[in-house]
C-alpha cells in the first residue's frame, strides 16, 4: 500500500553533539519538516582533547560478549556521564515523540575477530552481532540499526580504497572451494580483465560496445572464468549476509536492520543483490549519490573510469571509454561523452531517465516501504563537488514520481539552508530562512578537507 505522504530519515552523528547541545527544537523542525526517523551515530562522543568521534558513547556488557564466545571490546576510559546521559536523555525524547530510531553501523567498534577474511571468518560475524546485541541492550529506546555494507570493489582506478582488482586475497580460498568456485581459476580471470583493460582498440568497442551482456564478454573473449569471478562476489557477499542475518535472528530479542549498497547498476561489481538483501532485512538502503569526485558518488567513480581507461590505453577517446562504462554497468548516458560533460550542469535526462530508472529497480527488489536509499548532496558531498538544492530537488522528485516513499538524508551536521528549503517542502511544512525555532547548521563534514570557515 502506498503511503500517505512521503517520508524524510535524517542522519546525526559525526559528531553527535551538535544535536545533543539542543535535541528538543532540532526534532520540533524535524518533525514540522516530515522527518518520521532519525539513523543516530556512529556512537562516539568528542574526547576532553577536543578530537571529534574518539570517545564510545558507552561500556560494552561482558555477559553479551561470552554468550557468542568472542572477546568484549575494551571500555573507554574516558566515560563522559553528561553526554550520555544527554544522549540517553535525546533518544528517549525522540522515541517519546513517535520518532523511529536506528543506530548507525551498530556492528562498528566490536571486539577481536577471528584471523580470516572479514566475510568468511565465523568468529568475526560472531563479534559483529554481539556487537549489535551489545548497542540495542545499551539503548533499549532505539528500532534498530543501519549497517553500512560490507561490500566489495567497484572502481578500477590503482591505488582506490574500493580497487575490485585489490579485493580477493588468499585468505578467500577455503571460502571459494566451500561455496563451489575455483579460486585459482577466478583470480587468473580477473588478471586477464584487468591486462585487456590496458589493451583495449577503438574498433573492438565499437563492434561489441553495444552488444550487452554477451556483447561484452566477447570483448574479454568469451572468459568464462570471468562471469565464474563476478557470480562468486555476489555469492561470498550474499553468504556473509544470510550467515549474519540467521545469527543475528538468535538473539534474544530482536530489532530491525537495514542494509546499504550503492547504486544499482553498480551491485553487480559489488556483489550486492538487492533482491536478495531486501528479503533478507527489514529494509534496504542504496545510495542516491550523483556528485562528481569524492568517494562513492556515481559521476565519481564515472570519471575515474574515464581517466583509468584512457590513462591506460593512450589511443581511446572518452567516447570510447563510456562506451565500455555502459557495457559493464548496463546504462544508458547519451549525455556524457566525454569528461567535461561530468563537470556541466545535470540536464532532464539524468534525473527523469536515469534517476527514475534506478529508483525503479530499486523498488523492484522490496516493497517501497522498506526502500530507503540515502540521499547526500550539499557543498562537499563526501569530498564530493557540490549538489544545489535545486538538483537535491529534482533527484528527490524523480524518485518519488518513480514511487518512492522514504529516504534518508545525509547528515543533519552539514545540511544547507537551501536542502532543508527543498526538503521540508517535499516532505513537511515548508521552511524558510527567518523562521523562529530550528535552522539547518550548515557546518562541514567530519571527513572534510574543505578550508571554509
Amino acid at each position: 500500500m502506498k503511503a500517505e505522504k512521503p517520508q524524510l530519515w535524517m542522519r546525526f552523528g559525526q559528531p553527535l553533539e551538535t544535536v545533543l547541545d539542543d535535541y528538543e527544537t532540532i526534532f520540533d523542525g524535524w518533525q514540522a519538516g516530515g522527518v518520521g526517523a532519525i539513523v543516530v551515530g556512529r556512537l562516539l562522543f568528542t574526547g576532553a582533547g577536543g578530537t571529534r568521534m574518539s570517545v564510545a558513547s558507552f561500556d560494552p556488557n561482558p555477559a553479551v560478549y561470552r554468550d557468542l564466545d568472542v572477546e568484549a571490546p575494551q571500555a573507554p576510559t574516558e566515560k563522559l556521564p553528561e553526554k550520555r546521559r544527554l544522549l540517553q536523555q535525546a533518544l528517549t525524547a525522540a522515541r517519546d515523540r513517535g520518532l523511529e530510531i536506528y543506530v548507525f553501523c551498530p556492528d562498528a567498534g566490536q571486539g577481536q575477530g577471528g584471523e580470516g577474511h572479514n566475510l568468511a571468518d565465523e568468529r568475526s560475524l560472531r563479534a559483529r552481532v554481539a556487537r549489535i546485541r551489545d548497542v540495542m541492550e545499551a539503548y533499549p529506546m532505539v528500532h534498530g540499526g543501519v549497517l553500512d555494507g560490507p561490500e566489495l570493489g567497484y572502481e578500477i582506478a590503482p591505488g582506490h580504497r574500493s580497487n575490485l582488482f585489490q579485493d580477493m586475497p588468499e585468505s578467500l580460498r577455503a571460502k571459494a572451494t566451500e561455496l563451489g568456485y575455483d579460486f585459482a581459476a577466478m583470480t587468473a580471470a580477473r588478471d586477464r580483465m584487468h591486462t585487456r583493460l590496458h589493451n583495449l582498440r577503438p574498433a573492438e568497442i565499437d563492434l561489441r560496445g553495444d552488444g550487452g551482456f554477451l556483447g561484452m564478454l566477447e570483448l574479454f573473449d568469451g572468459d568464462a572464468d570471468l562471469v565464474a569471478f563476478f557470480a562468486f562476489r555476489r555469492a561470498l557477499l550474499m553468504d556473509y549476509y544470510r550467515r549474519q542475518r540467521e545469527a543475528q535472528l538468535q538473539m534474544p530479542s530482536q530489532v530491525s536492520l537495514g542494509v546499504g549498497s550503492r547504486l544499482p547498476c553498480f551491485n553487480p561489481l559489488t556483489g550486492a543483490d538487492l533482491g536478495v538483501m531486501g528479503g533478507l532485512y527489514d529494509f534496504i538502503l542504496p545510495k542516491l549519490y550523483f556528485y562528481h569526485r569524492g568517494f562513492d558518488g556515481f559521476y565519481g567513480t564515472i570519471g575515474r573510469y574515464i581517466q583509468t581507461l584512457t590513462a591506460w590505453n593512450p589511443g581511446l577517446t572518452d567516447a570510447h571509454a563510456m562506451k565500455v562504462i555502459e557495457a559493464l554497468l548496463g546504462i544508458q548516458l547519451p549525455w556524457v561523452r566525454s569528461r567535461l560533460d561530468l563537470d556541466l550542469a545535470f540536464p532532464a535526462e539524468q534525473f527523469e531517465t536515469f534517476v527514475a530508472s534506478e529508483t525503479r529497480r530499486m523498488l523492484a527488489a522490496a516493497p517501497a516501504s522498506r526502500v530507503v536509499p540515502w540521499l547526500e548532496a550539499g557543498r562537499e558531498p563526501h569530498h564530493g563537488d557540490p549538489i544545489s538544492a535545486g538538483d537535491l530537488h529534482r533527484i528527490v522528485a524523480a524518485a518519488q514520481s518513480a514511487g518512492l516513499e522514504k529516504c534518508l538524508y545525509h547528515s543533519h551536521t552539514h545540511l544547507t539552508p537551501g536542502e532543508w528549503a527543498v526538503l521540508s517542502n517535499l516532505f513537511g511544512a515548508p521552511w524558510h530562512d527567518g523562521m523562529t525555532g530550528y535552522a539547518p547548521p550548515d557546518d562541514l563534514a567530519s571527513e572534510s578537507h574543505s578550508k571554509r570557515p
